[in-house]
């Protein structure tokens, strides 16, 4: 017989009938094993579950005839041993829909979805049936509201067409053009919207697009307001920006006028042009917004040449550049350069510009440049231009001066002659570069003609000889870009000389940073000179960038029989790269470039100063 003791409020008896006695256990206990219980439980059931899991078979369309099989498929996420959800189904049945009213089927319907089990339910394979209906195309399209532009024009300037398939991206892009039509038109606030898009002709649908317009008055500028210009004068801001006589301005006149603002070279910020309504008043103002750099500058490099034997002196070299790109606020320049290349070989040169000369679209320029070549010559240049605004990016130039060759007193073993050049010439530029420090599109074109007569002088009698001199050149920049920051630079240079007497002055100078990069500074002289570059940029600034470059060259000297220097010809090349820094005292430009058949070690180092764009 059993005894049972007397177990506390808070335990119960249970049979253990491997031992056939009875334990106490208490309910702390009991929960610990209830919630092990059902966690093992919950988990065994997630188990399952995810063991469970449908797998598409196969996916099967009927009643399709415009898209193949392998289309909709396409649009879909369901794809075969992919995971079946009813989510899944449901959006890819939205975007078949969508894939059929893009391509003009505005009434196609998915009338049936069959879904076949496996018995496991491990497989499903579906079945989709569509009513794809008829393919509707434009019919109309409506305009209303538009009077200062036709509707005619209209229809000529858009994309949709009746008779095709309606694209929403292409119909958005139509109204973009229309409001940039108005905008080109001085209607700068015109608005443009879809009325609505609707369907006519229960025998023949077809699609009516109606669009609204609410045109504005073109803009008349009353009040101009300048901001940030501390010492350039308002006056040369505002020649600039060359408003019409009736006051009117459209969006493209402003990004012209952003455009000559920035190529004046003196802002180190264009702002673009904004327009403002005055309070109180049914009248418009134009804001502009500039940042004022640093328009003086003095650059300086001094070095010393040590001297070669004990019997020689040393000797100074260096390079001094002034420029003063804003004088009085008025934007008129003056630069004045100094170079001493070698003891023997020294360049001076002073320009003075004068723009907008009695108000008119015209500057005028004047120069000076002296060289002093070895012991050799000296070549004096005095040269005067002057450059016509036709349009914002044609110019046109006519250009005239006098060039001076003196030979030594002494003799040398290089002979040239005393002579002088008076000479006139042509330049027509065109500059559509989107932006003058480092272009990303756009091109610059330059050709030059000059005819000069060239008088020798006879040292031993007065029988001095007159030859004709010509000089033809052209030149093209192109700018792409094919990426944020990056830009392509494609330059292609040809220029000739021609006259029945030749001499070192009158050649182009090859070599250097100018045009070759790899030989030194005009290591040859030519007649005939053509070179292109190839540069690939990449911007850190506004006027900072790194760049890669390979520039491929041919020239062509004639042979010297009085200096015994016969006729010299070449393809070179030089390749490398380099980068242009912003700095304090202005632009500053290294490269390294290696010429042809030249090693790695035997590099030149190209170093320039850059006050020009």
């Amino acid at each position: 017989m059993l005894k049972i003791k007397r177990m506390p409020r808070d335990a119960f008896k249970y049979f253990d009938l491997k031992y056939c006695r009875i334990r106490n256990i208490t309910i702390p206990v009991l929960s610990k094993i209830l919630i092990v219980i059902c966690t093992v439980f919950f988990l065994s059931s997630v188990f399952r579950t995810a063991d469970a899991q449908t797998i598409v078979g196969t996916v099967s369309f009927e009643g399709n005839s415009f898209f193949s099989d392998n289309n909709l498929k396409g649009a879909m996420m369901l794809k075969p041993d992919k995971q079946f959800t009813e989510d899944l189904l449901n959006t890819d049945l939205k975007s078949l829909r969508e894939k059929y009213r893009e391509n003009g089927f505005l009434l196609a319907k998915i009338t049936g979805v069959s879904k076949i089990f496996t018995s496991d339910s491990s497989y499903v394979d579906l079945k989709i049936t569509i009513a794809e209906g008829k393919q509707i195309k434009v019919g109309e399209i409506n305009v209303h509201g538009n009077v200062s532009v036709t509707t005619k024009e209209i229809h000529d300037i858009f994309e949709t067409k009746a008779g095709e398939v309606l694209d929403n991206n292409t119909l958005s892009n139509d109204i973009k053009a229309l409001l940039g039509l108005y905008e080109k038109k001085g209607s700068l606030f015109t608005k443009a919207y879809l009325e609505e898009v609707t369907l006519y002709d229960d025998n023949n649908p077809r699609i009516r697009i109606s669009i609204s317009i609410k045109e504005e008055s073109q803009i008349k500028i009353s009040n101009v307001r300048i901001q940030g210009n501390e010492d350039t004068k308002d006056v040369v801001i505002l020649r600039e920006l060359r408003i019409r006589e009736d006051k009117t301005v459209t969006r493209e006149n402003m990004h012209d006028m952003k455009f000559r603002l920035e190529r004046l070279n003196i802002f180190t910020s264009v702002e673009e042009p904004k327009i403002y309504t005055l309070p109180n008043k049914k009248e418009s103002g134009l804001l502009i917004i500039v940042k004022e750099g640093s328009t003086n500058t003095f650059d300086g490099i001094l070095g010393y040449v040590p001297p070669p034997t004990e019997n020689e002196k040393g000797y100074l070299t260096g390079l001094v550049n002034l420029s003063f790109r804003n004088l009085f606020g008025t934007a008129r320049r003056l630069d004045a350069r100094w170079q001493q290349e070698t003891k023997s070989t020294q360049e001076l040169e002073l320009k003075y510009s004068e723009p907008y000369f009695f108000g008119l679209p015209l500057n005028l320029s004047a120069g000076f440049t002296q060289r002093i070549q070895d012991t050799s010559y000296t070549h004096r240049k005095f040269d005067f231009k002057g450059d016509i605004l036709l349009t914002n990016k044609f110019t046109l130039g006519l250009s005239a001066g006098i060039d001076r060759v003196i030979p030594p007193d002494s003799a040398v073993a290089f002979t040239i002659a005393d002579s002088r050049v008076l000479y006139a010439g042509t330049e027509i530029r065109y500059d559509s570069r989107d932006n003058i420090y480092i272009p990303t599109s756009g091109f610059l074109y330059r050709a030059n003609f000059v005819y000069g007569d060239k008088k020798i002088y006879s040292a031993t009698s007065t029988n001095d000889r007159s030859f004709s001199l010509q000089r033809y050149s052209m030149d093209i920049d192109f700018y792409s870009s094919f990426f944020k920051r990056q830009s392509l630079l494609l330059r292609f240079f040809i220029g000739q000389v021609t006259s029945g007497k030749l001499e070192d002055a009158d050649f182009y100078k090859v070599g250097g940073i100018k045009n070759i990069r790899g030989y030194r500074e005009e290591q040859f002289r030519a007649s005939r000179f053509t070179y292109g570059n190839i540069e690939l940029r990449y911007a850190f600034s506004r006027k900072s960038f790194g760049d890669i470059f390979f520039d491929p060259g041919y020239y062509y000297r004639p042979s010297d029989d009085i200096n015994n220097i016969p006729k010299q010809e070449g393809f070179i090349f030089g390749y490398g790269a380099g980068i242009r820094i912003e700095t304090a005292i202005g632009v500053i430009g290294i490269s390294y470039a290696i010429g042809k058949g030249d090693g790695m070690l035997d590099g030149k180092i190209h170093f320039g100063l850059v006050n020009e764009f």
